[in-house]
């Protein structure tokens, strides 16, 4: 879930999460709330709002869903994403699950779109020495399948914003 919200100064945030460190898959990395499709789940927009709800404490009822995003299939894990971008009408009280979340975040989408943070490094992944393009995100390192997800958000904000909008960013 791709989870939007005004803040009191009515800029709007995106939610991310950090991994609880024992968790089986992905532990200790940024991402953002959701989970596997359970048979009761209608279709994968419900699955991101339950999973929401059940990772950082957001009722149903408060988000409404906006879109979907392109699927992405995460070789590591050998899944494929759906990413849901959703609303939060109103300042979100996170509730996170202290097994599956260690810290709940969120940043304004003038910063996503800031050139000053995006950032990389040379990384070891699976043996191979790779260009790890990534997010700086409140002293977090956004990188992987949520810096994928993020590009695609910032790219596809871009095409709709104004161009004097963007260029007051640099």
């Amino acid at each position: 879930m791709v989870l939007l919200y005004h803040d009191s100064e009515k800029r709007l945030h995106v939610v991310l999460t950090l991994r609880h460190a024992g968790l089986r898959g992905h532990s200790g990395q940024v991402s953002f709330p959701g989970g596997r499709q359970e048979p009761q789940d209608k279709c994968l927009a419900e699955t991101a709002i339950r999973e929401t709800g059940e990772e950082i404490g957001i009722c149903r009822d408060r988000i409404r869903v906006l879109g979907e995003m392109a699927r992405l299939y995460i070789p590591t894990s050998h899944h494929d994403v759906y990413p849901t971008v959703g609303y939060c009408a109103t300042l979100p009280r996170f509730r996170p699950n202290p097994q599956e979340v260690a810290e709940v975040f969120s940043f304004a989408l003038d910063d996503l779109l800031n050139p000053r943070f995006r950032r990389g490094e040379r990384r070891m992944i699976r043996g191979y020495d790779v260009w790890a393009p990534y997010y700086d995100v409140g002293g977090h390192k956004v990188w992987g399948a949520t810096a994928i997800m993020l590009s695609e958000f910032e790219e596809r904000l871009r095409q709709v914003l104004p161009r004097g909008v963007l260029q007051e960013l640099r």
